[in-house]
């Protein structure tokens, strides 16, 4: 039997590098990718012989109106030496290596792809070589790849751009749709504040961008320069001394050489001894120098938040303020991290930089990879293993950077030269202070600003060098007879003149007295000021001045209540009783029952308003351990519009009241607040809140024969005939015939109003609804129609108002009654709106 052999194409499709765009990375570090492959281009330039002799990235980010608009490009340009084809092809082939993995920072392929893929869904790359006289244009368009189901993209020869002689530039554009997995990505970027933005690059980026890098460059984000982030530390020559560790300088640099290793040119794995790779089985490798250079120091002031180890790869900052790797303890057999710094006080003040080139980092370039051998002895020459003497082995020191620098700086005993600390001396403790945040500050933003004293540290170390040499003490001299007296004295102990006085405060006085008199000897009148104080407004916490009669914010007027405090509203507020319970208990989740309360409910006729500009709450609470009061503005849309009952509402807090009172029963089943709710709706008002459908088409039956009583008289009864329409006049004249009355009267009913009173309900709310004004003033509702007193745009919006209240609550009545079977939800709709018209009949 023969067997035949066939090549199986396995080249990813193109939905491998959409995929890759849903990498979660950010914004920042979308931008970073890009950033490091033009400096990767930088140094491959500097390894072939040909450095650039001018090194810069120019980065153009479109702003937020551009991006929701659909416009604009993202564009990163550099002046390195340009790609070729090969080039262009291997940065956009996903998953693509070269053999160098140890001198570079970007990650074509991958890193390009998620990058640009993120940002846009079209990225055009145009590369020129000086060599050539000609460009290399190849535009990635992640749609169209879907649509062809290909990864073949074309390279395109095109004239050199005047201003490209050599370099790169790489345009984004095409944002995500919305609904796409990276809709909005483009904007998180373009909404960080451009100054921001500069502001995070020059700290990712800060050892590169320094004028004394040897492989200085140059960013630029929209034309304005990216600047170095520069740590604000002591000098090396500042230090202090350590009775069981010698001198400790502020600055311990370093650049030394650690170990060596053999890794694989194309996976970077470790070779060993071996001759080959233990994972690819190749033998090309490469012997890698695991060099630390850098250095740790003492931050001139301490915080929080800013400090720890910048951990720095070929230039990329990859940990910005290490701490975890640095200042905690792992313990080998229970693999429990402990806190070793700082844990004298909450602020810290060790920094660094160290640059780990050697180190591999995580696909994502989050963090370096801790389980290499190289990383392991990177910290063992940093930190060892244990800050605290007490771990360490008999006769062994910690002799590591950050362990000297940990145990000269660890904690602050003493202000002053002692601890490196500065501080100003204080007379009444006869020792020195630190120095206030505010001050400490201040240094800061001149060191930020470059100042010469701030900038170097020779003004914060005069604060040190003097925190405790108490001031000399200031003798003024007297003018009259020359005797020198102590600073603060208000008069010459040599012959009583007035060295700090004031003149009396009586008109016609003018007498000459000490600074702290009470009361002048001349006149007898007291010298103590009367005091004016502010007060703050009770409506919006406003502070106000001592003479201001009302709010300058809200206009309350001064000492007025708070409008929806107890004390305002009781003042308006009458007693309702059925909304009340007396002695109400309710069995509680352990089987005992509440101590027993007062259920007092209150109406209020105005909105309840919580705060200047909020909107108006239904209720508000008054609780003692025995009573509960509730003033309600049975009004409020939750009542009228919701159809939420006012018992419901009352009940929910004094259930709120239990839980909190019994908080010891939380966590147990029942103790919840919609159990208690139903407890006490059941112990205070029983069947009465039940909605019973039979019950409710009875009250609204009643209800509309109130208003028919009362609607035949209102004003404009008669004319509104003529606006019947058809079947309204059919469904009148049915009526008529039922009820026995002679067809012949009904122009008489019509002269009257009296046709109203075999009119069907809906005809009666159109009623309202054309003619709303003749309903109010106690004809049909008891509530005045809005004058015009109030401004007619107020008036007129009153009066809208008012008719869509009422007119909801005759529709959801009205329509209620052609249900059958109505819903719960329906029932207690219409229960709501009958109420409510109930307590408006006049």
């Amino acid at each position: 039997m023969t067997t035949s052999h066939k090549l199986l194409d396995i080249s990813p499709t193109p939905q491998v590098l959409v995929a890759l765009t849903r990498t979660p990375i950010t914004p920042l570090d979308a931008i970073s990718e890009l950033i490091d492959n033009a400096i990767d281009s930088f140094r491959a330039a500097e390894s072939d012989g040909t450095p650039i002799a001018v090194r810069q990235i120019i980065l153009e980010i479109p702003g937020p109106a551009e991006i929701n608009r659909g416009e604009g490009q993202i564009r990163i340009r550099d002046t390195g030496p340009g790609l070729t084809e090969e080039h262009i092809a291997n940065a956009m082939r996903a998953g693509y290596s070269d053999k160098n993995h140890f001198d570079t920072l970007g990650l074509f392929g991958m890193g390009f792809n998620i990058a640009t893929g993120k940002l846009g869904r079209t990225t055009k790359v145009i590369s020129a070589r000086a060599e050539n006289d000609y460009a290399i244009e190849v535009i990635l368009d992640l749609p169209k790849l879907l649509t062809t189901g290909t990864f073949e993209v074309e390279a395109r020869q095109i004239p050199k751009p005047p201003e490209l002689q050599h370099g790169t530039v790489i345009e984004i554009r095409g944002w995500w749709p919305p609904g796409d997995a990276n809709s909005g990505f483009i904007l998180d970027l373009a909404k960080i504040p451009k100054k921001a933005l500069r502001e995070r690059i020059g700290r990712r980026y800060a050892t590169l961008l320094r004028s004394d890098s040897p492989n200085q460059l140059a960013i630029t984000v929209n034309r304005d320069r990216c600047e170095s982030f520069e740590h604000c530390v002591w000098a090396e020559e500042r230090f202090v001394e350590h009775r069981d560790h010698g001198r400790i300088p502020a600055k311990i640099s370093f650049d030394q050489v650690v170990d060596r290793s053999r890794r694989c040119l194309h996976d970077g794995a470790e070779f060993g001894d071996a001759s080959e790779c233990p994972r690819c089985g190749r033998g090309e490798s490469r012997e890698i120098v695991q060099r630390i250079r850098g250095w740790v120091g003492i931050q001139r002031f301490d915080d929080k938040d800013s400090f720890g180890i910048d951990l720095i790869r070929n230039g990329r900052c990859i940990r910005t303020g290490e701490r975890a790797a640095f200042f905690y303890h792992t313990d080998e057999l229970s693999g429990r991290s402990e806190l070793e710094y700082p844990v004298d006080a909450q602020y810290g003040r060790i920094v660094g930089e160290v640059h780990l080139d050697q180190v591999p980092v995580d696909f994502q370039k989050q963090h370096f990879q801790q389980a290499t051998t190289e990383w392991e002895a990177a910290m063992k020459f940093l930190r060892g293993d244990s800050l605290l003497p007490s771990k360490w082995k008999d006769g062994e020191a910690n002799l590591t950077p950050v362990s000297r620098l940990f145990q000269g700086y660890r904690r602050v005993r003493s202000i002053g030269r002692g601890d490196m600390y500065m501080g100003t001396f204080n007379r009444t403790k006869g020792k020195a202070d630190r120095i206030s945040r505010e001050v400490e500050q201040e240094y800061y933003r001149e060191f930020l600003r470059k100042i010469p004293g701030y900038y170097d540290d020779a003004k914060w170390w005069e604060l040190v060098e003097t925190a405790n040499q108490p001031p000399l003490e200031q003798l003024p001299e007297c003018r009259a007879c020359g005797f020198q007296n102590p600073d603060g004295v208000e008069s010459c102990a040599g012959c009583g003149e007035i060295l700090d006085g004031k003149q009396c405060v009586a008109d016609g006085c003018g007498a000459l007295l000490a600074k702290s008199a009470a009361i002048c000897p001349t006149c007898g009148k007291s010298q103590l000021p009367k005091i004016k104080m502010p007060w703050a407004c009770r409506f919006c916490d406003q502070a106000n001045g001592a003479d201001d009669a009302a709010c300058t914010t809200c206009g309350s007027v001064k000492g007025a209540l708070h409008p929806a405090s107890p004390e305002s509203l009781a003042a308006a507020a009458e007693d309702r009783p059925e909304l009340s319970a007396d002695n109400l208990s309710v069995r509680l989740a352990d089987g005992t029952f509440s101590a027993p309360l007062k259920i007092v409910a209150r109406a209020v006729h105005r909105k309840i308003i919580p705060a200047p500009g909020a909107d108006p709450v239904p209720l508000v609470v008054d609780n003692t351990i025995t009573q509960i009061t509730v003033y309600a503005d049975l009004d409020h849309t939750a009542f009228t519009g919701l159809g939420l009952r006012s018992e419901f509402l009352i009940a929910s807090e004094v259930a709120q009241f239990l839980h909190a009172l019994h908080s010891n029963l939380r966590g147990r089943p029942g103790h919840t607040i919609a159990t208690l709710t139903a407890l006490v709706l059941r112990e205070g008002w029983g069947d009465s809140v039940a909605e019973d459908a039979d019950a409710v088409r009875g009250d609204i039956k009643r209800l509309f024969a109130d208003i028919t009583e009362k609607v035949l008289h209102v004003p404009g009864a008669a004319d509104f005939y003529s606006e019947l329409d058809e079947s309204q006049q059919r469904a009148m004249a049915e009526s008529l015939i039922e009820s026995g009355v002679d067809l012949t009267e009904l122009n008489a009913l019509r002269e009257t109003g009296g046709y109203l009173a075999y009119c069907d309900r809906e005809t009666l709310a159109g009623f309202f609804s054309r003619h709303p004004q003749g309903w109010f003033d106690k004809r049909v509702w008891g509530q005045p129609w809005p004058r015009e007193e109030f401004g007619e745009v107020v008036a007129a919006k009153l009066r809208e108002n008012l008719r869509l209240t009422y007119l909801r609550c005759m529709e959801d009545a009205a329509s209620y009654l052609r249900y059958e079977q109505p819903e719960a939800l329906i029932v207690t709709r219409a229960r709501a709106a009958v109420e409510f018209l109930s307590d408006k009949l006049a």
